[in-house]
């Protein structure tokens, strides 16, 4: 039915990437811009930098802007209380817009409160909900962002700084709003986070025995388990790997656990005092039976005034979405991207609970393997950014400067690998030469 030629495919993939090379849009614009400027480039000199860097950068930024904070908050109200507001008033805000609470005074924000402190520092310590002002037990003074920060920056800023929220105000002082990593995910575009975690898995599928069996038997609602049976003789595509690649491969943490005998409040108070976010309700049969997490206990506990010392079942989710550890570590991220899940237990063939999937831990850990391996960045980053500097006239501290710049995106731009010189493929090999009166013969 056809013929495939090696010089035509790798004619149609460059074709292919220079029209999308075309589409580049501002985030690559403003990135080149922002390096002429620092290195005091102007006029004709910025034009060529732009020239010479567009398209790296294009490609670093996946052909898409990243948007903003102010763009994927515009619209939606932030969820502010005032400093009297009791913990009452604050858990039913938080829970009916499903974010954390901005104490503002007087337009000023002076603190912030979010579920796992409504979890911990209010329930377990059972503190007088009604009677309690919210300035009393708020983390004061939080760091806030711009709301012209993008969703990319703001992810690495939540893992720099190890938050999962982040407030947003303009340069005055003024309010915007909350974004939570989930937030940052979600509109970081299906191949934002998807180009992330898959980068992250790469890095180790050559030192790591990849495990790419079907998904075993799981308790509740399993995803994926799909496999996949290939022709004989058929070549078995990079993309089917790469969706193979197991759960483990997210290293999910140790579970904290409960059963349903439990109460909500001793389930919060251990919680609490193993600083844990979420926990795994085991029913009589030993199975899983439900999860709670900090945000159910705002909006099932607080909100809608149940006792604590109610049994953890009446307000745990129950039957909750699982994956066993062989199964496909991007569907099991799909999941929960796409239904806003934060957690997702992990059993095995027989039903028991293994490990939980945190999404945030999984973009932590995701974000510093990738630290990592540009850390080990080659002399093909150093070659390259050193060229830039030369065709730019920069030298000494100039130098170094963009070097600093540019270092860790020319590394991923390579691979973090040393592109071979032409030299290096022809030594110890003939030339294929003739003089002109050769015959075709002897040619």
């Amino acid at each position: 039915v056809g013929l495939l030629d090696i010089a035509k495919c790798l004619n149609d993939a460059i074709s292919k990437l220079e029209r999308s090379n075309d589409q580049s849009n501002s985030a690559a614009e403003d990135a080149v811009k922002q390096v002429a400027n620092l290195q005091g480039a102007g006029g004709a000199q910025a034009a060529a930098l732009q020239a010479l860097l567009g398209p790296l950068m294009s490609q670093a930024f996946g052909g898409q802007q990243s948007p903003t904070l102010r763009s994927i908050l515009a619209g939606k109200p932030a969820t502010m209380v005032s400093p009297d507001t009791s913990l009452r008033d604050a858990g039913e805000i938080m829970a009916d817009r499903r974010k954390a609470a901005l104490v503002v005074d007087d337009g000023e924000l002076v603190g912030i409160f979010g579920f796992k402190d409504m979890m911990t520092r209010a329930i377990a310590k059972e503190l007088p909900l009604s009677e309690t002002a919210i300035s009393s037990v708020m983390t004061p003074e939080p760091e806030s962002v711009s709301p012209d920060m993008t969703v990319l920056e703001a992810l690495q800023t939540m893992h720099d700084h190890k938050f999962l929220t982040l407030p947003v105000c303009e340069s005055d002082g003024t309010v915007v709003g909350i974004v939570d990593v989930m937030d940052c995910i979600y509109n970081s575009s299906k191949d934002g986070w998807r180009s992330l975690f898959d980068s992250a898995m790469e890095i180790d599928d050559g030192t790591a025995s990849l495990n790419s069996g079907g998904s075993g038997a799981s308790a509740g609602r399993s995803v994926g388990g799909r496999s996949s049976v290939s022709a004989r003789g058929s070549v078995k595509s990079a993309k089917s790997t790469k969706d193979e690649r197991p759960v483990s491969k997210l290293r999910p943490k140790k579970p904290l656990i409960s059963t349903v005998d439990d109460s909500i409040l001793s389930v919060t108070q251990m919680l609490a005092k193993k600083r844990g976010d979420a926990s795994l309700v085991i029913g009589s049969s030993g199975g899983l039976a439900g999860i709670i997490t900090d945000t159910d206990i705002t909006r099932r506990v607080v909100a809608k005034d149940v006792d604590p010392h109610y049994s953890i079942a009446k307000v745990m989710t129950p039957n909750p979405t699982c994956v066993s550890m062989s199964d496909p570590a991007m569907e099991a991220l799909a999941t929960m991207v796409e239904n806003h899940f934060r957690h997702l237990p992990v059993v095995d063939s027989k039903g028991s609970v293994v490990g939980l999937l945190d999404i945030a831990k999984c973009l932590n850990d995701a974000i510093s393997k990738l630290e990592r391996s540009n850390d080990q960045s080659n002399s093909a980053a150093e070659d390259a950014v050193k060229q830039v500097a030369n065709l730019q006239g920069a030298g000494g501290a100039q130098a170094a400067a963009l070097q600093a710049l540019l270092g860790p995106l020319m590394s991923q731009a390579f691979g973090g690998q040393q592109s071979p010189t032409l030299r290096s493929i022809l030594a110890g090999k003939p030339a294929t030469m003739v003089s002109p009166d050769t015959s075709l013969r002897d040619a």
